[in-house]
């Protein structure tokens, strides 16, 4: 069959070097369709050598698969030869590159791949959420451990302000163990009218409030911090927090 179509592709060369219009006549579109089919029946020998080899519904696939490119490449020859040509080269170098992967094969692969990343996206999912439930569980131990301070809207600022609470306390408690007598003696701090740092830590991430005498003093602090930019009602319109956000800021930055 390779005899009969190289024979045929030199006797069209021939006749094409004698007739300059050769192309356009019937006995070249005789030629070019003999041509074809010998093609055909040369691939078709291939493809049923392939099918033999392949389970039975993928080699259902490969071959109608072959069989429409080859019926779309021969009218594509006829109505459109330049197309038809450039196809060609396509084809040529895809075949040259030795890497061509079945589309049922790259299917199966691509499906492979979907796979791994849904089980790795599970995997995720599932250790996100046990660090949600250890997140929850040291929040609850802290809100258990400073009840003084309420739960606010930022909870990573009330947790910390119930830490920086805890540690304030714990220091206090040693330093009334180490020394009893000099705690004694000490002279009360002003808590009723200056919050602590704790204090305002929590109060800025709205796990506390103040009294009345710590909002007033409060509130000449935040005056003088921001340049008497704002009255006295407008920062008690603010709240507490926003308050506590400037004097902590304020102290921060110094």
């Amino acid at each position: 069959m390779k005899d009969l179509r190289s024979l045929l592709i030199d006797c069209r060369i021939e006749l094409r070097k004698l007739s300059r219009d050769f192309q356009k006549t019937e006995l070249c579109e005789r030629l070019d369709l003999a041509i074809q089919s010998a093609i055909n029946a040369s691939t078709a020998a291939s493809s049923e050598a392939v099918n033999d080899a392949l389970p039975p519904e993928k080699a259902q696939t490969v071959s109608q698969v072959a069989l429409a490119w080859q019926t779309a490449s021969r009218d594509l020859k006829f109505s459109d030869p330049a197309i038809h040509a450039r196809l060609s080269e396509k084809v040529m170098r895809l075949l040259g590159a030795k890497s061509l992967v079945d589309p049922a094969t790259e299917i199966i692969q691509l499906e492979q791949v979907s796979a791994t990343m849904q089980a790795r996206i599970t995997a995720l999912e599932k250790e996100n959420k046990a660090l949600g439930v250890e997140r929850d569980a040291l929040l609850g131990a802290l809100a258990t451990a400073a009840p003084q301070l309420k739960d606010g809207g930022d909870r990573l600022a009330v947790a910390l302000a119930r830490v920086s609470w805890l540690k304030a306390e714990a220091n206090k408690a040693t330093e009334m163990a180490s020394s009893p007598e000099r705690a004694a003696k000490r002279a009360p701090e002003p808590q009723d009218t200056v919050p602590t740092p704790q204090l305002l830590e929590a109060a800025a991430a709205g796990a506390a409030a103040f009294t009345k005498e710590q909002r007033e003093w409060c509130v000449g602090e935040a005056m003088v911090l921001t340049g008497f930019s704002f009255t006295p009602v407008e920062l008690i319109e603010k709240g507490d927090a926003a308050m506590a956000k400037i004097i902590v800021e304020a102290r921060r930055g110094g």
